[in-house]
């Protein structure tokens, strides 16, 4: 083997043109990528991807107007459009229970929402608001003919939007919304005092719920078949009493007191 300018001299130089050939490749393969990505970028940001049309599924009470307009950010791109944002927007309103917002690209934004349901009515300083059965106030009354039951024993001034005190009032929404369906048909008032819970059904009876337990299923349960038994023997009760063990119902007819 020679050294200098013999063989390994000729080897080196061999490697060193090898190499600067190899460099342009790498360079066009860099520029190449970085033109691709910066296309990309320009043609992501482009109009073609401008959002164009907001599309709503599921409302009913609230107007496709207002959700638009609580959707409403500065941003018109597509990619930029904060989609949880325009979610929180949306449930922010008293009607609507859940919103979800999807892509569909290259322009449209998907909205769908589960709106509130009233189950009761609320008598404040000569107001009628609706309520659901979590308790949010919805708004007042919109003069919809619903079969609603009044929840009566709240004091305080409400808003929409706000939820009553549960620790004050929730075991009345509980109580409502376990209800059976023989209950369910009767009842027409909900009363709230003290944390006891009085239900009013549509012939006059009160039925005392008493305050919150833990079993509530089995505390409606009975109550179903209590009203099965007073409708089969023919009779109509004073009072219902399910606040003790042993339950209690006064009769409105001569035959007395069954316990």
């Amino acid at each position: 083997m020679k050294w200098g300018g013999g063989t390994f001299g000729r080897l080196e130089k061999r490697a060193v043109r090898k190499t600067m050939r190899k460099q342009p490749g790498r360079t066009w393969t860099l520029v190449l990528l970085f033109v691709l990505l910066v296309g990309a970028f320009l043609f992501l940001r482009s109009p073609f991807f401008a959002v164009k049309h907001i599309e709503v599924y599921g409302n009913q009470k609230v107007t496709t107007e207002e959700i638009i307009a609580r959707c409403g950010q500065k941003s018109v791109n597509i990619f930029a459009f904060d989609l949880d944002k325009a979610r929180r927007s949306i449930e922010a309103s008293p009607w609507i229970e859940k919103a979800s917002c999807s892509r569909k690209l290259p322009d449209t934004i998907i909205v769908t929402v589960v709106e509130r349901s009233p189950v009761a009515f609320i008598p404040i300083e000569n107001k009628i608001y609706l309520v659901d059965q979590a308790g949010r106030v919805l708004g007042e009354d919109d003069g919809v003919p619903r079969k609603l039951v009044a929840f009566t024993g709240v004091t305080e001034k409400v808003v929409p939007g706000q939820f009553l005190d549960d620790s004050k009032y929730g075991w009345g929404f509980r109580v409502l919304s376990a209800l059976g369906p023989l209950a369910k048909e009767k009842i027409a008032e909900v009363n709230m005092q003290e944390g006891e819970c009085t239900l009013i059904l549509d012939d006059g009876c009160k039925v005392l719920m008493g305050k919150e337990r833990s079993d509530v299923q089995k505390l409606t349960l009975l109550l179903d078949s209590v009203l099965k038994t007073l409708s089969e023997s023919g009779n109509i009760a004073e009072y219902i009493d399910l606040r003790f063990e042993k339950q209690a119902v006064k009769l409105r007819s001569p035959s007395g007191e069954l316990r």
